[in-house]
């Protein structure tokens, strides 16, 4: 993960593979007890990233908002879709309680 942003936020790696955590603050709410998409967004595309093991960027990036977030904690997970030498496509979900909250398929440019 990468240490400024992503600490600042407050993301942080979860115990499984490819999993990252996230116990928002009220500062990511856009509205009372509503997390920001942005919030979402990063979320999932830094699980998506962790899955594919290697040094990348994302160059596009595509977001469902299924359930509204709420100031509870938040689960990413990432898979790994496809890795080629120079692009890679990654799938990252975000769960809250048990609810699926936002999907983000990504590709990203694989870094040399």
């Amino acid at each position: 993960m990468t240490v400024n942003f992503n600490q600042s936020l407050g993301l942080r790696p979860g115990e499984e593979p490819d999993t990252v955590l996230l116990d928002p603050r009220p500062e990511h709410q856009v509205a009372p007890d509503v997390i920001h998409f942005a919030v979402l967004t990063t979320l999932a595309e830094v699980s998506a990233a962790q899955a594919v093991g290697k040094s990348v960027v994302p160059a596009a990036v595509t977001v469902h908002l299924l359930s509204r977030a709420r100031l509870a904690p938040l689960i990413g997970r990432g898979r790994l879709l496809r890795l080629g030498r120079r692009l890679a496509d990654a799938e990252g979900v975000v769960h809250q309680e048990g609810r699926l909250a936002a999907n983000a398929t990504v590709q990203f440019a694989v870094l040399d």
